[in-house]
């Protein structure tokens, strides 16, 4: 069992079954969305992080009594302004154009601002709205305020947030990847709210998105790769 909302790895003991959630994080640029993703999979800081171009990808696994949660973790770019090219075709495309690309399938996001950057709190309401709109009905947002530890910068309230997000059916919290605040437990709250039921009566199953596989049934060779390694 996690503890305290620590990210940790099946070890056999107890987890009966293992589900596996795409996660996306979105945000203006420079809220700290890679550094969270950083301090939440490798429990490290960089003061002076380069800006994700394009998106990165992570796993991390989560344990809730007979579940392991494992996630896998789209870390977008926040920039509207940044251009890909694409060669085959020697044109720009807006990265926004490509957003739906990695929040496209996903049953979970992480909405981040930075709380000393009211701009990027109307752009985060932006991004969930577009979530709302085009992603799965079903899926569970969180909004994450970041950059905590610079408290005495703040231009955006807590209790302002913490509304907005209870208006819009948000998971809440103000986190600092700095000095790991929060981070963990919003992880941990998301992975208590996504659904982990098996459907059928099958070896693996998917719920709400997520592929299920239940460890103690002997593994279906004939539908491809699993999630339990």
């Amino acid at each position: 069992m996690a503890s305290r909302g620590q990210p940790q790895r099946p070890n056999g003991s107890g987890q009966s079954k293992i589900c596996q959630f795409k996660l996306v994080l979105l945000g203006e640029s420079a809220v700290g969305k890679s550094s969270l993703v950083l301090r939440f999979v490798k429990g490290q800081f960089q003061e002076y992080q380069e800006s994700t171009i394009g998106a990165a990808f992570l796993t991390q696994t989560v344990c809730l009594d007979d579940v392991t949660v494992k996630f896998e973790i789209w870390d977008t770019a926040g920039q509207e302004n940044i251009f890909l090219i694409l060669p085959s075709f020697c044109r720009y495309l807006r990265y926004h154009s490509l957003a739906p690309m990695y929040y496209r399938g996903a049953q979970t996001a992480i909405v981040v601002y930075d709380i000393s950057n009211a701009e990027s709190f109307q752009r985060a309401k932006a991004w969930v709205k577009e979530l709302q709109r085009q992603a799965s009905p079903n899926i569970v947002i969180a909004l994450a305020g970041n950059k905590a530890d610079l408290a005495n910068k703040r231009m955006v309230d807590a209790d302002e947030a913490q509304v907005y997000a209870e208006e819009n059916g948000l998971l809440f919290m103000e986190t600092s990847a700095k000095t790991a605040m929060n981070v963990n437990e919003i992880f941990l709250a998301i992975a208590k709210k996504l659904p982990k039921s098996e459907q059928g009566g099958g070896g693996a199953a998917t719920q709400g998105g997520a592929r299920v596989v239940d460890i103690n049934k002997p593994a279906n060779n004939s539908g491809g790769g699993g999630c339990c390694k």
